[in-house]
């Protein structure tokens, strides 16, 4: 008769245990890169949306300002002018984290400055405003996602 030997196949415990604790680890790297690329994601999507709305605040300001036929005050952070004649407007920003209005209405909230620039010829500032000054600079900064500064600034043409 034949001795009938028996013979060992599959795995040992610790090769098992090895393997499983191979497999979290790597697990566990996947996770944060997939992670990282979320939030990622997350704040590029939301700075976007914040650059927008300054976007279009700075161009709903450019294309009031171009329209000016007078201006009967300015400073640095607000002006009343007149487009139509008998139709007096009003920008203005007070301080930090206030919003830009226009005649009361806000124009865009979580603005972190805000200033009007004027200049009588080619980047010769100004300020204040007077009767000779043809130019004016608007630079506004908003808060983005995180804290982020978005700044934007036009000049524009009375």
């Amino acid at each position: 008769m034949k001795a009938i030997k028996l013979g060992y196949s599959g795995f040992t415990l610790i090769e098992l245990i090895t393997a499983i604790v191979i497999v979290a680890i790597l697990s566990v790297i996947a996770g944060m890169g997939l992670v990282q690329i979320a939030n990622g994601f997350v704040f590029a999507k939301k700075n976007a949306i914040a650059s927008q709305q300054g976007q279009i605040a700075l161009t709903r300001l450019a294309k009031e300002f171009s329209a000016i036929q007078s201006i009967s005050s300015a400073t640095a952070t607000s002006i009343t002018y007149t487009r139509t004649p008998g139709e007096t407007h009003t920008v203005s920003w007070t301080t930090e984290n206030q919003p830009v209005t226009i005649d009361g209405d806000t124009l865009i909230g979580n603005v972190k400055s805000f200033s009007l620039t004027y200049y009588n010829t080619y980047n010769a500032s100004g300020s204040p405003y007077s009767a000779t000054t043809p130019v004016i600079e608007i630079a506004l900064e908003i808060k983005g996602y995180m804290d982020t500064t978005l700044r934007f600034v036009d000049r524009v043409v009375i």
